[in-house]
């Protein structure tokens, strides 16, 4: 969440560590500055357009969402967060089941087997034909409901049997049986098992769907932080290579300065007014100067090579980065206490909000996991109609025939393990992972405290410093016109004028850092306190590639 600290510190520790004391010889003095003039100006210039061409900061930004590579892989995460919840719902979805075979078998039979089927045949021959279809559903309550049609065409020696008559009344002979070759059966069945403990209620069936709708939400936010970090990296990357446009121009003019008081100490040598060691260090002074401008030129395009890294998806060294201005009008100054600030953030930093959406889904771990662990009590019942016929047809039209009922039947089925070491270490396993999240949301909580109230005296010290650097450059650009007055008067030397052209360019430099620093503390407010986008006016749509403004 925190912005690393920026590069330019460093080139201002550099810069401010040249040594003071000028080079001794004239000869080696003349021979350095010829060198670094030569670098200077083989080096490859910086890649910054014409303001006519520029392009504005939000622009990039822009660029940024559509391009970054880091940010696409968490939309990818967040679309898969989006598939998983329908698959999780897969369940639910009502189920068509059938099935179609046939059989043959030929089997001797028994005594008992032959009595039983009459003594029709010693060998059992029987053609089978089974189909099967039905529906199955299951409900967020827990309940299983399933109907099933089964019809069957059976044909063998029981069946090719001339029928029987009953001829006790010869007037009117009966059959006695069905007589059907082959015979159709079919039953139409209703089955429902509903869970009375374990696996009971919306609670225990739709814990993997509340899990993949929490990890949606999850995704959702982690994007949101994402995007809202890379505009911030975009937005300080930015201000940075303004930085560095700015501070490449006050190292060249302090090269100016340089090489004006150098001219003018060898007019001054040519008439008697000074000594050749002033020219010398006059020199010394010039090579120091471009010496800073090439590190300046470095750092630019160090710059300029982030800011296309954080918006290009292909990188491309040779393109010429546009900017317009600076970005201190972009954002309002943060006035809000600290309190509100820190309300603010608890309830709308993303990246917090997705500690708190962890936690949640251990809330619903831990739920399942107890009812997991319960007996398995279970309430079935089931309603049946069958038909026998000589077809299909006739079969189904013998149900509720000759008056008969519907079958029918209900039960319970209870299954205990009988050691329940195994559901309750899942119990336990639960909630010690509830109570680590729980943990990282305070430790969360602590850190964007930490960070936010670091991020507020950081932006207040530089709101301080920007108004003591600005009297540090006054004082400074004093100090050099009155060294100069003073050295056309001969009351001091070119040495002195030299240290205070020092001292100009790195109180400019410094006042341009500040001016980063700033707005960089700035960005990290908004950043942390979850807004930034919405300072920005811009709609972050965490399921779309391209953020509109």
């Amino acid at each position: 969440m925190i912005i690393k600290k920026l590069p330019y510190l460093s080139l201002l520790c550099i810069l401010s560590t040249h040594s003071s004391t000028p080079l001794a010889g004239e000869e080696v003095a003349t021979e350095l500055a010829t060198e670094v003039a030569t670098e200077a100006a083989v080096s490859t210039e910086p890649r910054i357009l014409a303001a006519e061409n520029a392009r504005e900061p939000m622009s990039w930004v822009l660029r940024g969402l559509e391009n970054n590579f880091a940010l696409e892989i968490d939309r990818s995460a967040l679309a898969s967060s989006q598939d998983r919840v329908e698959v999780t719902l897969g369940e639910f979805v009502t189920r068509f089941v059938s099935q179609a075979r046939y059989s043959r078998s030929e089997r001797r039979q028994n005594r008992t087997d032959f009595l039983a089927t009459g003594g029709v045949a010693d060998i059992f021959d029987e053609e089978t034909l089974e189909l099967r279809a039905g529906f199955e559903q299951f409900f967020s309550t827990g309940a299983k409901v399933s109907l099933s049609n089964i019809s069957q065409r059976r044909e063998n020696p029981t069946t090719r049997r001339a029928a029987d008559v009953n001829l006790n009344n010869l007037q009117n002979p009966t059959v006695i049986g069905p007589v059907f070759s082959p015979e159709f059966q079919s039953t139409t069945v209703l089955n429902v098992v509903q869970p009375l403990l374990q696996g009971r209620g919306s609670r225990s069936t739709l814990a993997e769907n509340r899990l993949a709708e929490i990890g949606v939400e999850e995704a959702g936010l982690r994007v949101q932080a994402s995007a809202e970090r890379l505009i911030s990296q975009i937005l300080v990357t930015y201000a940075e290579v303004v930085f560095a446009r700015e501070n490449l121009k006050v190292k060249q003019d302090a090269v100016q300065l340089a090489e004006d008081l150098v001219s003018e100490n060898r007019r001054r040598v040519e008439e008697g007014m000074m000594s050749p060691i002033d020219v010398t260090q006059a020199q010394a002074r010039r090579a120091e100067a471009m010496e800073e401008v090439v590190s300046a030129r470095v750092f630019l395009n160090e710059r300029v090579n982030r800011l296309l890294g954080l918006t290009q998806r292909d990188f491309d060294s040779s393109e010429q980065v546009s900017i317009v201005g600076s970005v201190t009008h972009l954002m309002p100054d943060l006035q809000a206490e600290g309190v509100e600030v820190a309300r603010a953030a608890l309830t709308a930093n993303p990246a917090f909000l997705a500690v708190l959406k962890r936690a949640e889904a251990e809330d619903v771990r831990l739920e399942f996991s107890r009812d997991q662990a319960l007996p398995q009590l279970d309430l079935e019942a089931s309603l049946g109609l069958n038909g026998l016929g000589g077809g299909y047809n006739d079969s189904y039209s013998d149900y509720g025939s000759e008056g008969r009922s519907p079958d029918w039947s209900v039960g319970v089925t209870f299954s205990v393990p009988l050691d329940r070491k195994a559901e309750r270490a899942q119990v336990r396993i639960a909630k010690r992972a509830r109570e680590r999240a729980l943990m990282e949301v305070k430790q969360a909580e602590i850190q964007l405290l930490v960070e936010l109230e670091n991020a507020v005296q950081e932006y207040k010290a530089s709101l301080q410093r920007n108004e003591f650097v600005k009297e540090t450059v006054r004082l400074a650009e004093e100090g050099l016109r009155s060294e100069e007055r003073r050295l056309a008067s001969g009351v001091t030397t070119s040495y002195n004028v030299l240290n205070q052209q020092r001292d100009l360019s790195f109180a400019r430099t410094r006042a341009l850092a500040v001016e980063v620093e700033s707005f960089s503390a700035l960005v990290q407010l908004y950043l942390i306190k979850g807004n930034l986008s919405e300072i920005l006016n811009l709609n972050l749509n965490t399921g779309d590639k391209v953020a509109t403004r």
